[in-house]
């Protein structure tokens, strides 16, 4: 038996049920505009997503057609903080340079690598421009680009390339030791490699 003093207990009320056609009066408006909100942005993404593939397209379809100097600097100009239009500049770097104009390739080089730090071929550019000071008689400078390539990007394929560069200069500076350095750590860090026979058949020719 319930004592005087306590209160009687009371039955929690029945929960109320979810009502769908209720919810979508009270909120249909919000409900309206955040559906027109997704397709405006689901829209304006699959239109970006089409215009970027068109245009990766035609620039690749631009450089594919590039030939000359000017072809070359028009899809760079165009297509600029694009892939293709880096490949462009190192086209275009190669041509100034079979052409003898040395100091713009330097300069198309230099441009190339500041603008493109994550460049697939930065170390091609790199090891390009090292090859081109030493053409213009700047052996110091070239060295200096090549051990950079082979310092900062010892696993890409322009590596090898660097390391024979270097033992080049080294010859040129008539430090046999340093050479034969740079060639047995190509023999021992590219076996069964081109590079590595070459190297080997350079340093036999130092040591005679």
């Amino acid at each position: 038996m319930a004592s005087p003093t306590e209160t009687p207990a009371t039955t929690p009320p029945p929960a109320e049920e979810f009502d769908p056609l209720v919810f979508w009066v009270q909120h249909k408006q919000k409900v309206v505009a955040i559906t027109a909100l997704l397709i405006v942005a689901a829209a304006v993404y699959f239109a970006s997503e089409f215009l970027h593939t068109q245009k990766l397209s035609a620039s690749a379809r631009a450089l594919a057609s590039a030939t000359d100097e000017a072809s070359l600097r028009k899809v760079a100009a165009e297509y600029p903080g694009t892939v293709v239009a880096g490949d462009a500049q190192l086209l275009l770097a190669a041509e100034l340079r079979k052409a003898g104009k040395l100091d713009e390739a330097v300069t198309t080089l230099r441009a190339f690598i500041d603008k493109n730090p994550a460049h697939p071929l930065i170390s091609g550019a790199l090891t390009s421009l090292a090859a081109t000071q030493e053409l213009q008689g700047k052996i110091d400078e070239a060295l200096s680009t090549y051990q950079r390539v082979s310092t900062s990007y010892s696993t890409s394929f322009s590596a090898p390339v660097a390391l024979l560069g270097q033992a080049r200069i080294f010859k040129q500076k008539n430090k046999p030791e340093d050479a034969r350095r740079i060639f047995d750590q190509v023999i021992n860090q590219f076996p069964d490699t081109l590079f590595s026979s070459q190297a080997s058949r350079e340093n036999q020719q130092l040591k005679k």
